[in-house]
C-alpha cells in the first residue's frame, strides 16, 4: 500500500508500554490528532490513483559469455530482487519446471490458496517453479503442495507466524509410507543437514513463501533476530520404531494415508527432557520434565487474552525418542494414555490458585476462548477440590515418535490458536 497514510510512533515507546491501557495512553495520545487529520482529509489526486503495479510475466532471458557466469547472472538477479533466499538457486527454465511437474497429476493452473502478507496466488505451477529453484526432486512436489495446502488453509494463522517480530517457525512433519518412499530423514540427525529430501522440501516452501506471499525480512518479515533454520523443520516421523499408530491417524486419517503437518513452534526454543548418550534417564524422569516445561507457562496464565501478546495456552509436540517410547510401551501406555496423565499432572489445585488466576478463568469462557464442550471441566476446576488445566484440550498435547536410538526427548511450544486465524496446526492429505 505505497500510498497508505502512515503515522509513526516510536517502536521502543510501543513495545515496551502496550501491556496495560495507563500506559499506553500518552503513545496514543501523542499521535491521535494526526490520525483523525489522516482518516479526514480528502485524498489527493495521487492517492486517488487505485491502480497497483502488476509483476511482469514474461518469460526472463539472462545471458552471459558461458553458461556459469549466466548461471551466477541469475542468481544475483533474483537475490537483488529479492525473489531468492541467498543460497544458491537453480534455474526454473520451461524444462525444468515441466519435470518437476511430472511429480502429480494435479493440473499447473489449480490453485490451492493465497499466500500471506501479500495475497499472491499460489497455483501448482508456481509451487513446482520454487521447487526447482530449491533442488527438489519431482517425488518431492505432492510433499510441498500439501505443506502450501497447510499453510494457505484460511483457518491457519500463516500471518502471524512469517510477519511477527517473535521468532515462530513451521514445523513441517510427514508421516505414512512416502517418508520412507523419498527418503525424509527421522531418524539420528534428523533436524540437520546431509537429507536431500528433508532440506529442500523445506527450501522449497520457504521460496514459495518469498515470491508467492512476498515476505522479506526487515519488509514484512519483521522478526528481530530472524528465523533460525531458514529452511524450517522439516522431518518424518520414525514409524519403524514407533510402538503406536502413525500420529495422523489421531487426526482422522488412515494409517495407510500419507499426510503433512504444518505446526507454528516458537522460535528456536526447544525443551530438552533426556535422553542421549551422555546421561542416565528413566521414563519417569523424562515425564516429570514433560510436566514441569508445561507448568512453567503458569506465570502468564493470569492474563491470557486471545488477541494480545498473551493470547493463551500452548500446544505441545513432545518428541519421544525410539527406546522412550519402547519403554513406555512396554509399560502398558499408549499415546492417549500418555496425553491424559500428562495433562493431569499439568493441572494446579483449586486451593493453589491465585486470585488473579481464579478471576481470568470466567471471562476466557464468556468469550468463547475456552471450547464450550470444555466449559464445565473449567467450571468444576473453580471449586474446593478441583484442579485447573494448563491446556484446554488433552489433544493439544502431540506425542510424536523421532530420531535414532540413542537419541534425545525434547519438546516444542505453539498457541492454541493463532492471532489473526483460528489454527495454529494444519494436518494435510498427500495427494
Amino acid at each position: 500500500m505505497p500510498k497508505a497514510r502512515i503515522i509513526t510512533v516510536r517502536a521502543a515507546d510501543y513495545y515496551r508500554l502496550r501491556d496495560t491501557d495507563e500506559e499506553i495512553m500518552p503513545v496514543a495520545e501523542a499521535v491521535i490528532e494526526k490520525l483523525i487529520d489522516g482518516l479526514q482529509r480528502p485524498l489527493t489526486p495521487e492517492e486517488a490513483i487505485t491502480e497497483t503495479q502488476k509483476e511482469p510475466l514474461d518469460p526472463m532471458t539472462i545471458e552471459a559469455e558461458t553458461h556459469e557466469l549466466a548461471v551466477q547472472e541469475f542468481n544475483q538477479v533474483f537475490l537483488d530482487n529479492q525473489w531468492g533466499d541467498g543460497l544458491p538457486l537453480r534455474p526454473p527454465t520451461s524444462e525444468a519446471v515441466e519435470t518437476m511437474l511430472k511429480g502429480t497429476t494435479r493440473l499447473p493452473g489449480e490453485l490451492i490458496g493465497t499466500v500471506a502478507p501479500k495475497n499472491g496466488a499460489a497455483t501448482i505451477e508456481k509451487i513446482a517453479i520454487n521447487s526447482v529453484m530449491a533442488g527438489a526432486k519431482p517425488e518431492y512436489l505432492p510433499v510441498i503442495i500439501a505443506a502450501m495446502e497447510g499453510i494457505t488453509d484460511p483457518d491457519y494463522d500463516d500471518l502471524h507466524v512469517m510477519t511477527s517480530t517473535g521468532s515462530f517457525n513451521f514445523a513441517i512433519m510427514v508421516t505414512g509410507p512416502i517418508a520412507k518412499e523419498i527418503n525424509i530423514n527421522s531418524g539420528m540427525g534428523f533436524l540437520g543437514y546431509g537429507w536431500q529430501a528433508n532440506s529442500t522440501i523445506g527450501r522449497a516452501v520457504r521460496l514459495c513463501l518469498i515470491n508467492i506471499g512476498r515476505v522479506w525480512p526487515g519488509v514484512n518479515d519483521m522478526a528481530l533476530v530472524g528465523r533460525p533454520s531458514q529452511q524450517f523443520y522439516v522431518f518424518a516421523e520414525n514409524q519403524e520404531f514407533s510402538p503406536w499408530p502413525p500420529f495422523h491417524v489421531t487426526q482422522g486419517f488412515k494409517p495407510e494415508d500419507n499426510c503433512v503437518t504444518i505446526s507454528s513452534v516458537m522460535g528456536a526454543s526447544s525443551n530438552l527432557f533426556g535422553g542421549g548418550a551422555v546421561a542416565t534417564w528413566t521414563p519417569e524422569e523424562i515425564l516429570d520434565s514433560v510436566v514441569r516445561m508445561m507448568l512453567g507457562a503458569r506465570p502468564g496464565m493470569a492474563t491470557w487474552k486471545r488477541g494480545s501478546s498473551n493470547p493463551g495456552p500452548m500446544k505441545y509436540i513432545l518428541f519421544f525418542e525410539p527406546a522412550l517410547a519402547m519403554e513406555l510401551h512396554q509399560q502398558g501406555h499408549t499415546r492417549e494414555s500418555l496425553q491424559k496423565l500428562i495433562y493431569a499432572r499439568a493441572s494446579i489445585p483449586y486451593e493453589q490458585l491465585t486470585p488473579a488466576e481464579i478471576a481470568n478463568v470466567q471471562p476466557r469462557i464468556d468469550s468463547g476462548e475456552i471450547p464450550p464442550d470444555r466449559v464445565p471441566v473449567f467450571k468444576a476446576a473453580l471449586k474446593p477440590g478441583g484442579r485447573l488445566p494448563m491446556l484446554d484440550r488433552v489433544e493439544d498435547i502431540r506425542i510424536i515418535v523421532v530420531g535414532g536410538i540413542p537419541g534425545y526427548s525434547f519438546g516444542m511450544s505453539f498457541w492454541r490458536e493463532g492471532l489473526y486465524a483460528p489454527t495454529s496446526d494444519q494436518t494435510k492429505l498427500i495427494r
